[in-house]
């Protein structure tokens, strides 16, 4: 297995471990990562354990597979294909508001492009479309 493959692995099997330290140990300190569908930039270690925190209140029995990892050329970069799953039990933390919990199943497909550094992920942006998660937990009218 390729080294970047190995980081970006070890990084999105965090959250399926429920592990958000393991995660962290992979995340550079001025790590720049950004959550396109929420406009939202997650700088360093401590956003992303309060990202990880976050989805984990909403989703609690949250799973998050891999389905496909592709390393570049140069080795820096890597694409992972994967799939959050969980059921809506806490309350979900959003850039459009708050919202209960509403007891449905959430099935969402997400891409993350990430770039390693020296063993760190250094940048990155996931991928997602936000108005599936609306839909399957029947927020949108």
């Amino acid at each position: 297995m390729h080294p970047t493959e190995k980081v970006v692995r070890q990084f999105h099997e965090s959250w399926d471990l429920r592990d958000p330290d393991r995660g962290a140990a992979v995340i550079a300190e001025d790590c720049n990562f950004e959550d396109i569908a929420r406009s939202e930039k997650l700088l360093g270690k401590d956003a992303y354990k309060a990202d990880y925190h976050r989805w984990r209140e909403a989703f609690p029995d949250g799973l998050c597979k891999i389905e496909n990892v592709i390393v570049s050329q140069c080795g820096e970069w890597a694409t992972v294909e994967f799939r959050n799953t969980g059921t809506h039990t806490g309350l979900l933390r959003s850039s459009l508001g708050d919202f209960p919990p509403t007891g449905k199943r959430a099935d969402v497909r997400y891409c993350s492009v990430m770039r390693v550094k020296d063993g760190m992920v250094v940048e990155g942006r996931d991928y997602y479309d936000s108005a599936t998660i609306v839909r399957q937990l029947g927020l949108a009218g």
